[in-house]
């Protein structure tokens, strides 16, 4: 979804960057529309006449208005055009810069990881998958019925070994199967549900790499209806979400305290994040700051410089330096973690970085 707008070349005109909250639900397709002419109306002398028609006439002629939250990036010289559509909503902003802002849509997708997740018994496991509040069942897999011997002594201890075998190899079948649905999605994160027993077992027969993907399990109705299971799954990815970003945070700021692989405040991240070092990045949202970038070798600053100190040649102005370091961080294969709230991250400076070395 990113790599267009992370390999976008500035062009002779600006980028129009457009976010809208089209959420029907709480707001009518009219109030949108006049934010949109608005919006239009405030870039007339900034942005490509071109753009902001093809923006009006997809509005008004072909967007279909069933998601709550729409992205929108134009470049009508470079015949550049995209359209995201979420069922999480947007702030309503736009903006006309050389490259796609682009801060919006990394902070809902920062604050919505996928998540794999297996309901699992003896007899069957079901599959779903767990994005921006949304469940989607992705199908699963059934065994034979397995039952009790009603007789006793040895026939009986001889039958229950060959049914717990048989659940053993039916468990082995579910996790493989779940292997193949986690290679395919390469969600995130992984949660396991069931009774504690099977879904250890389940664990156990897991690859490696998809044992440490495993961020929650919980004890769950296999039978559960979809309604039920995605309330509860929302309530335990946001207390898993909450605690991993503190984590972070204490992380980031403990390490960075010492001298060691982390950063905290703008610019000691910010050149970081232009030496490639930078692993997680972690932001506060709404932390705006103007800074300077060099198109030549990279470097950025927050600082009212004119030349750069690397290379000597000319730094161009940004009204929001955070943009180009979150689009950097992601091109050299970094991770964005937003944070909302966080006393010890605003106090260190609205951002820090966890680094490679």
């Amino acid at each position: 979804m990113l790599e267009p707008l992370l390999n976008y070349s500035p062009g002779r005109t600006p980028v129009v960057s457009l976010y809208l909250n089209t959420d029907m639900t709480r707001r009518l397709k009219e109030e949108v529309l006049l934010v949109l002419k608005g919006f239009l109306k405030d870039i007339s002398g900034e942005a490509n006449p071109e753009d902001v028609e093809k923006i009006e006439n997809f509005f008004t002629l072909e967007y279909d208005w069933q998601a709550r939250g729409v992205a929108v990036f134009s470049n009508a010289e470079k015949d550049f055009w995209l359209t995201y559509s979420f069922p999480r909503p947007f702030a309503d902003e736009i903006h006309t810069l050389p490259e796609p802002y682009i801060r919006p849509l990394v902070h809902l997708l920062s604050l919505h990881e996928r998540y794999g997740i297996a309901l699992v018994s003896r007899e069957q496991a079901r599959f779903f998958s767990f994005n921006m509040g949304e469940l989607e069942e992705s199908g699963g897999v059934s065994g034979a019925v397995l039952k009790k011997h009603k007789q006793g002594g040895w026939a009986q201890a001889r039958y229950q070994r060959h049914i717990d075998e048989l659940a053993a190899q039916q468990l082995r079948n579910a996790a493989e199967a779940f292997n193949r649905l986690w290679e395919k999605e390469k969600f995130s994160y992984v949660i396991l549900g069931g009774v504690e027993e099977n879904v250890k077992a389940f664990a156990d027969f897991l690859p490696r790499p998809l044992q440490e993907a495993v961020a929650i399990t919980f004890t769950a109705d296999i039978m559960a209806s979809a309604a039920d299971l995605k309330e509860e799954i929302a309530a335990l990815v946001e207390d898993f979400e909450r605690r991993r970003n503190e984590e972070l945070v204490r992380q980031a700021l403990t390490e960075a305290a010492k001298g060691r692989r982390a950063t905290s405040g703008l610019d000691d991240t910010l050149n970081a994040i232009k030496e490639g070092r930078v692993n997680i990045l972690l932001l506060e949202p709404d932390f705006r700051a103007p800074g300077r970038k060099c198109l030549n070798c990279g470097y950025m600053t927050s600082q009212p410089i004119e030349v750069c100190p690397v290379c000597s040649s000319s730094l161009e102005s940004r009204p929001d330096i955070l943009n180009d370091a979150v689009a950097e961080t992601l091109r050299k294969g970094g991770k964005i973690v937003t944070l909302t709230g966080n006393r010890e991250l605003t106090e260190a400076g609205h951002i820090a970085s966890i680094l490679r070395y």
